[in-house]
């Protein structure tokens, strides 16, 4: 882990590899970049599915700690945080890919919005697979990778196409997984919001502000969410920023003030009592909690 303080989490963009023009990349981990086990919290500006099956330690996403236990899917949205506490190196394969490279097509448009494990603090961004799962994956990615390392004509559609492919299975598992063997038919609507609140949410608070670029009522968007998640959207647009302070606090040097104004808040005092009405604790406390818990920083 890096012991040094930084002003901001390292935010790693996406670096094809040389000769490569598609900002999609797929690798068995002894092939990857370091950062794909990175011991140390970072983020980064695009996507990344993790294949999981072999390895010994714990990975922590925004402050949740999942322990391994292949076969396991890891799903890391742009912006989450994240970092590995290994014992064993980790075994499988890590696909990664900008939303550019996604919406290429116009049927692939609004994909990223009806996936549930991306995008979400609610949702969990792991799944574990069964035997049959397992397998069922194993060919997918063997078969995306072996195009991806091939010198194929249209080599570029048809990794979209297969990327298509493994996302609409992985919704199919992760549905069942979640839904106790019920599909989750969560609407459109619910999930193209709490994908643009994740995008947005440092410079817009506004339900109507969401509620037009959705194309819909306030209030119509109001009573889905609520139907769907049991939660406002207020209420999720509130935990997004919360989760965002969260982050800074543990992983920067910014002061509480600073934090605050990064995330619009005018008044430290305000960006204080908010902080803890989400969280049950002041800013100093969480920071000194949390840094001691993951020794983040040394003494």
């Amino acid at each position: 882990m890096n012991n040094e303080k930084v002003r901001n989490l390292p935010l790693h963009n996406f670096r094809m590899r040389p000769g490569e023009s598609l900002p999609f990349e797929i690798n068995s981990f002894d092939r990857a970049s370091r950062l794909a086990q990175a011991a140390f919290p970072h983020r980064q500006t695009f996507y990344n599915i993790l294949y999981i099956t072999g390895g010994l330690g714990t990975h922590y996403i925004d402050f949740e700690s999942y322990p391994l236990q292949p076969p396991t899917l890891y799903f890391i949205s742009a912006g989450q945080v994240h970092f590995w506490d290994l014992d064993i190196p980790l075994e499988g394969h890590t696909c990664l890919f900008t939303e550019d490279f996604l919406f290429f097509l116009p049927l692939n448009q609004s994909m990223l919005h009806e996936l549930s494990f991306f995008h979400s603090v609610i949702n969990f961004p792991v799944l574990r697979l069964g035997k049959k799962q397992a397998e069922h994956i194993n060919t997918l990615i063997q078969t995306i990778f072996d195009e991806y390392h091939s010198d194929q004509i249209n080599r570029a559609s048809v990794l979209r196409a297969y990327l298509h492919i493994l996302l609409v299975q992985i919704q199919r598992m992760y549905d069942f997984a979640h839904a106790e063997g019920k599909a989750a038919k969560e609407p459109p609507l619910v999930r193209r919001f709490k994908q643009l609140v994740s995008q947005n949410f440092a410079t817009e608070r506004s339900i109507q502000a969401y509620a037009n670029r959705l194309g819909v009522s306030a209030n119509h968007l109001l009573n889905t969410v609520k139907a769907v998640t049991e939660q406002t959207p207020g209420q999720i647009i509130r935990s997004e920023i919360a989760l965002e302070a969260r982050r800074l606090l543990a992983h920067s040097d910014l002061n509480v003030a600073e934090i605050g104004y990064t995330l619009a808040f005018e008044d430290p005092s305000y960006f204080g009592r908010f902080f803890r009405r989400e969280t049950g604790m002041s800013p100093r406390n969480f920071r000194q909690h949390i840094q001691e818990k993951y020794q983040i920083f040394p003494e």
